[in-house]
């Protein structure tokens, strides 16, 4: 009760005439302050009643009781229901009248603009906004004014600022900027909250230097602010720079609630539900862990530097906000757009760009009656390539996802495509004579469906290119129409249930390098298992004075645990070694320390503005103790193959182009893990050709001199835990063609284990 009576005593005040002093604005801040901590409507409703009725007698021409009953109808605005508003915008447009100069009036007004907002309609809505007369752009005129009457003003200051940045059409950032520019040679210039405005102002209207200055400035005031050091960060990614990760971390580690939000806002488009729910949960300092670790895995896998996955986090978001943001909160779904996210900040394509960038090849089609389109195509070393398809259908500046790009069409039309199953024009017999009632209709719908064909011909030429399945489809008769449009409309499904799910971000290259790669698990022991990374590049593609002048390619590799931990990391430079033989290659391996069990690696290979990037390959290392293993199978010749010394003086042949001449013998490498000395084994080689179901004859004496002709059988005692099996080979029996070495072992306990290696004979 102490409250509300304090509250009615200074809301019977009179105002002063004149400029607005500064015990005025300081109690009129108390006063607001006040309001805030209440949050029961009753009291406040009555002490509403008693100022009114003051009001109506003693204080008609005071501006601080309007403001201050305005504040009021705000407050009760946010508690008791909307009409309150109303009665604060007329409380603050009484005060506008009665000290235009003064800018709490205009600040007020604003912010009951704010509680009003737009038209129930979602017809007079798009007029507001046609007109400019929404509720954002009302507010933000009206806090422009508080700051043109006094730069100074903080409050109106920063309410522009933050309306200007919520703006989605009719945007005021140029004039916030100005407001902000203004107060930069006031008192108020030096004042955190105007700092932390203009730091994101200057950001939105693309001054990056002009951000970084700001949230310099702001840091140096507040040092132990999270959220002035998470506006660094972000103006530092903005700037390019790549030491923002330095002050996102930290202000991660003591963000409060405020600044978790911002945080949280920021991640939300990218981060997995479960570790999404972690992150809520989680402390501080459990926080950064696992925000390390999830920005470290995805630095690896897209070989970058540490950092950089984040520094383009930031990058693609504020793509999104420039080029993708939803001019409006209301969105209705066709029945073809099967995806429906609950955000409403960008349309569907910047969900897509925010976790895979730019698209690798885009398509579209203009025709009548159309609605706008867009295919984004993103092709993946690993496969499936990601193929989506984007239609404004309810705005021009709305792009949903959906499944095929025939729902151009709508859900009628694509129906009735199906129905007719022939993409060229329909099957439909029309005869001469008289029309009747029914023929006509039948008639318009054949017309109708003519011209739905040609348009859909002409929505798959556009889109030629960006799958095979659209050559497919324009060549197809009407017997595999439907089985073509069921594939491409699988494609496009299966893209957006990974496309919305997961994120991505390879290097880059100007032009693609033809580089072979080779990850083999073999040459290592127990303690200290190795993987060897191979690679050639054709001469040929490395330009007309790689044959004389030396070349190191760059090349990055990362590997993966069971769980996808990032276990190890290389980049660096090698100088390759010139291949014999013809076409050139520049070859060059290295060893790369792996652990026991499934891991994955990723590998680049770049030479200039060339490269080549390979999918995540996984590799099986023998678990000591557990049970049979076979490693991979190494071919090579002596004449081509690279020899390896490992770390058991061992000399191994390794060559990742396993392609051989009949007249050169082979070199056969592998080896059999988790056996015991002395223990026997049966050991099986077979050649097969991919191109016949038959077994071809094998070569006989491959292992010793035994005399059967058309299989190897054999039977080894292991020489310890690792049986290391050299073998050399003379195909000269098997004609030119492709073929798989196929080896076999197995115990006479049952266990059994098969790898398989292609290769190719000329």
């Amino acid at each position: 009760m102490a409250r509300i009576t304090g509250l009615l005593l200074l809301l019977l005040v009179p105002g002063t005439a004149g400029a607005q002093s500064i015990a005025e604005r300081t109690q009129l801040e108390a006063y607001r302050d006040s309001l805030a901590r209440i949050t029961d409507s009753i009291p406040l409703l009555a002490v509403e009643r008693t100022q009114l009725g003051h009001a109506a007698h003693e204080l008609r021409d005071s501006t601080t009781a309007h403001l201050r009953l305005g504040f009021l109808a705000l407050r009760l605005g946010d508690l008791a229901g909307h009409k309150h508003y109303d009665d604060a915008a007329s409380e603050f447009q009484w005060a506008v009248d009665l000290q235009p100069k003064w800018p709490y009036p205009w600040l007020g007004l604003g912010l009951a603009e704010l509680g009003v907002g737009d038209a129930e309609f979602s017809f007079l809505r798009g007029l507001q906004t046609a007109l400019g007369k929404d509720a954002l752009t009302r507010s933000a005129n009206d806090f422009a004014k508080s700051a043109e009457v006094d730069p100074s003003f903080v409050g109106g200051l920063v309410e522009l600022s933050n309306t200007a940045l919520r703006q989605r059409i009719n945007l005021r950032v140029q004039v916030a900027l100005a407001a902000l520019r203004r107060a930069a040679r006031t008192a108020a210039g030096h004042n955190p909250d105007i700092l932390l405005a203009r730091a994101r102002v200057e950001r939105e209207a693309g001054d990056a230097d002009s951000a970084l200055a700001a949230a310099n400035a702001l840091v140096a005031l507040k040092p132990t602010s999270a959220v002035a050091l998470h506006e660094l960060a972000r103006a530092r990614f903005h700037a390019g720079r790549s030491d923002g990760g330095e002050p996102w971390f930290r202000g991660l580690a003591m963000a409060d609630t405020a600044a978790v939000a911002l945080y949280r806002d920021d991640l939300r488009f990218l981060l997995p539900d479960s570790t999404m729910h972690a992150f809520d949960a989680g402390s501080p300092q459990q926080r950064v862990r696992l925000m390390r670790a999830f920005w470290q895995v995805r630095d690896r896998d897209a070989l970058h530097a540490s950092g950089d996955r984040l520094r383009e986090h930031y990058r693609r978001l504020d793509v999104a906000r420039r080029d993708y943001r939803l001019a409006t909160t209301h969105r209705h779904y066709d029945i073809v757009e099967r995806y429906r996210p609950a955000q409403l900040d960008f349309d569907d394509r910047g969900i897509i760009y925010i976790r895979h960038g730019t698209p690798d090849r885009t398509a579209t089609v203009a025709l009548p009656g159309l609605p706008a389109n867009e295919s984004w195509l993103y092709t993946r070393p690993e496969g499936p390539d990601l193929l989506f398809h984007f239609v404004a259908q309810e705005s021009v500046t709305d792009y949903r996802l959906v499944a095929s790009a025939l729902d151009l069409l709508g859900y009628v039309g694509t129906l009735r495509l199906e129905n007719s199953g022939d993409l060229h024009g329909g099957n439909m017999a029309i005869v001469n004579g008289p029309v009747s009632r029914d023929s006509a209709a039948q008639l318009r719908q054949y017309v109708g469906d003519l011209a739905r064909s040609h348009v859909a011909e002409t929505i798959l030429r556009s889109r030629l290119g960006m799958d095979p399945v659209y050559q497919q489809m324009l060549a197809a008769g009407s017997a595999s129409a439907s089985h073509l449009e069921a594939t491409e409309r699988a494609i496009g499904t299966r893209s957006i249930r990974i496309g919305t799910t997961t994120d991505s971000w390879l290097p880059e290259y100007t032009r693609t390098l033809p580089t072979t790669i080779g990850l083999f698990d073999v040459g290592g022991d127990s303690a200290h298992p190795v993987v060897y990374l191979a690679w050639a590049i054709p001469a040929s593609a490395l330009g007309p004075g790689s044959a004389t002048e030396p070349i190191s390619p760059r090349v990055k590799a990362a590997l993966f645990d069971a769980r996808g931990r990032p276990r190890y990391a290389l980049d660096t430079t090698f100088a390759g070694t010139a291949r014999a033989g013809t076409p050139a290659y520049l070859t060059g391996v290295v060893p790369l320390p792996a652990t026991a069990g499934t891991m994955t690696a990723r590998v680049a290979v770049e030479a200039g503005d060339a490269g080549t990037v390979s999918g995540r390959d996984t590799i099986q290392e023998p678990v000591l103790g557990g049970g049979l293993a076979l490693s991979d199978l190494l071919l090579a010749t002596r004449a081509t193959g690279m020899p390896v010394v490992t770390p058991l003086d061992d000399t191994l042949w390794i060559d990742p182009i396993t392609d051989f001449s009949t007249h050169s013998p082979v070199e056969l490498y592998f080896e059999v893990a988790n056996l015991k000395p002395g223990q026997e084994y049966h050991l099986e080689l077979a050649f097969r050709s991919p191109e016949h179901a038959s077994v071809f004859k094998w070569i006989a004496g491959i292992f010793g001199k035994g005399n059967t002709p058309y299989r190897v059988k054999v039977t080894r005692r292991a020489t310890g835990t690792i049986d290391r099996v050299h073998q050399q080979l003379s195909l000269e029996k098997l004609h030119p063609g492709k073929y798989v070495l196929e080896v076999t072992v197995s115990t006479p306990s049952g266990e059994k284990r098969i790898r398989r290696q292609d290769f190719i004979l000329h």
